[in-house]
């Protein structure tokens, strides 16, 4: 596939992607070798009561911190904090290389929504040494604590209150659900409301150590089983959770615009995410169709099989040509995380999202189709990554809220 590329990666990254190949080598390919039964079978990835089992949890972990170590981890963040300070067009060519090695432990090469995410840029001088310098090096994973079990993509219907008491303390109650890593995390970013009724002002952010809270303030609840078995999704409780000002992240009244850029992130990631994962499909199919002989004669030499496979290519290069426009035209003003943002920013970053979402589950459904008995094989790499496209149709606003959100920026509704 690499021949089918255009436009290449800038000659800047020769560099960088270079160190990816060496690490996924030297870290990422033995893991994957020594843990291949648990990897291969969900009834080993996972343990007996559900979650993650934790030779896995190790192994990723591992990967993090060597990837932290090599200035591979988190790429995208700014250097003034650790980061690689790249580009988000650039950052579409890393993605890539990570996530087409395919779906094994080869994503925690990078920063993941639970990791080194942007809400650190929002982190004061005094949080460095605390939160913000272990996360940039991998040694920490954190906690997205924004969804609620009855409330999602409206903020407004948040119920997680912090209240501030006379001492000047907060005070923190509330239920958050469908959180990622909700079991592990080191570090919890919590979104509270904290002044009701001021619109986008009513909402901060809250970090803690959950090592100093966890069964007492902050308790996690049921393991939510995911439609391709996670093992790490679930709720947690905050009853009355303790914290000083110097939890906050950024100021108070910042956490509506906090949690946009960190949800925009989410959203572009999906470019350099599926171009990848994309790859891999399209590169095993094209394996499978010219390799499996029917009739005396290659799959491929189908017309109707041909076709198939002439529109996952169609699919794959043209979401990536897109995702590389949008991530241009969004660094050329820079810094792409500031807010309010333009009208036709937000738009464009919806439809990033949803052009890759949309392709990508496109292709992963032909990609079954084509690989036949083999594709429905519940733990090959096809059907995984199958189940993916269609769990990436939610998180990160779904694709419902991107279209509605589109047709709002184009004077509709």
């Amino acid at each position: 596939m690499t021949a089918l590329e255009d436009p290449a990666a800038p000659p800047q990254l020769t560099s960088l992607l270079g160190r990816i190949d060496d690490l996924h080598a030297a870290e990422v390919a033995p893991r994957e070798a020594a843990l291949a039964p648990r990897l291969s079978d969900q009834r080993g990835y996972l343990d007996d009561d559900g979650f993650l089992h934790p030779e896995i949890w190790q192994a990723r972990r591992e990967i993090m911190r060597a990837a932290g170590a090599a200035g591979v981890y988190a790429s995208h963040l700014p250097e003034a904090i650790g980061g690689g300070g790249l580009s988000r067009r650039d950052m579409v060519f890393v993605e890539e290389q990570v996530y087409a090695y395919g779906v094994g432990l080869n994503p925690a090469l990078l920063a993941w929504s639970e990791g080194a995410t942007p809400r650190l840029i929002f982190c004061h001088d005094h949080q460095r040494e605390r939160f913000v310098d272990p996360l940039v090096r991998g040694e920490y994973t954190s906690l997205h604590g924004v969804t609620e079990p009855h409330a999602g993509s409206n903020f407004y219907d948040f119920t997680t209150r912090a209240e501030r008491r006379p001492d000047g303390r907060w005070v923190l109650n509330g239920h958050k659900a469908f959180i990622t890593n909700a079991f592990e995390a080191d570090v919890a970013q919590v979104l509270c409301v904290t002044d009701p009724g001021e619109g986008k002002r009513s909402f901060t952010y809250f970090q803690f150590l959950t090592a100093e809270h966890r069964g007492k303030a902050f308790r996690t609840g049921r393991l939510f089983q995911t439609m391709w078995g996670d093992g790490i999704t679930g709720e947690f409780v905050l009853d009355d959770l303790v914290l000083d000002d110097d939890a906050i992240i950024g100021e108070r009244g910042d956490g509506f615009d906090i949690a946009l850029a960190s949800i925009n992130w989410t959203r572009l990631r999906r470019g350099g995410m599926c171009a990848g994962w994309g790859r891999f499909l399209l590169e095993r199919t094209i394996e499978r169709a010219t390799s499996r002989i029917v009739g005396g004669q290659p799959l491929a030499s189908n017309q109707g099989i041909a076709w198939k496979i002439a529109d996952m290519y169609a699919d794959w290069y043209g979401a990536r040509a897109l995702s590389l426009q949008v991530a241009g035209e969004i660094d050329e003003p820079g810094p792409w995380w500031r807010s309010p943002r333009p009208r036709e920013e937000v738009r464009k970053i919806c439809l990033l999202k949803l052009a890759n979402d949309e392709a990508f589950h496109r292709i992963a459904d032909t990609a079954v189709q084509i690989h036949g008995g083999a594709g429905m094989l519940r733990d090959s790499d096809i059907n995984k990554l199958f189940l993916i496209a269609r769990n990436l149709k939610v998180p990160g606003g779904s694709d419902e809220v991107q279209r509605s959100t589109i047709a709002q920026t184009l004077g509709l509704g």
